[in-house]
């Protein structure tokens, strides 16, 4: 059941990229003229930029970790902040025409919350673990049965 709730998780973020990368890719190529193109490439740039960032991290939770978690929590502060950025951007400059990125983003970003919960989780209750479960057994140490030598004077 994880696995399968994981996959399609990470298979909203995927299509959250694509759509992303291609709402960007078409603007590039046939710029609308009835929207200011300067705001809409900044708010296409950070919002596609935190598309990816999310499905990255996305997958880097669930099934491919490639990055420390140090690093990981790194990237998702810069992810959330493009996101942020860009949604706030777009609605403040050019209005309804960036409502269809903020959705994406939204929706994205849900998908990535559970994502990290249930990752969180995880690497909760593998640390909670006992550590005989995880860890092979030290062996016991023996008993010296040789003679023993008094401290400062002659064996005995």
């Amino acid at each position: 059941m994880r696995t399968g709730s994981l996959l399609m998780l990470v298979g909203v973020d995927l299509i959250v990229a694509v759509l992303m990368v291609v709402s960007f890719v078409e603007f590039v190529l046939k710029p609308d003229p009835a929207v200011k193109a300067g705001p809409m490439y900044v708010t296409l740039t950070l919002t596609t930029g935190a598309a990816l960032l999310m499905f990255a991290m996305a997958l880097n939770a669930s099934f491919l970790p490639f990055v420390s978690r140090q690093r990981a929590a790194n990237v998702q502060l810069v992810m959330w902040a493009m996101g942020v950025t860009g949604i706030v951007t777009g609605l403040l400059t050019i209005g309804r025409q960036a409502s269809p990125f903020a959705t994406r983003l939204v929706l994205g970003g849900i998908a990535f919350a559970f994502i990290t919960i249930q990752n969180a989780r995880l690497v909760r209750a593998r640390a909670a673990a006992p550590a005989e479960q995880t860890e092979p057994a030290a062996p016991k140490a023996r008993p010296h049965t040789g003679s023993r030598q008094r401290r400062g004077g002659r064996k005995r």
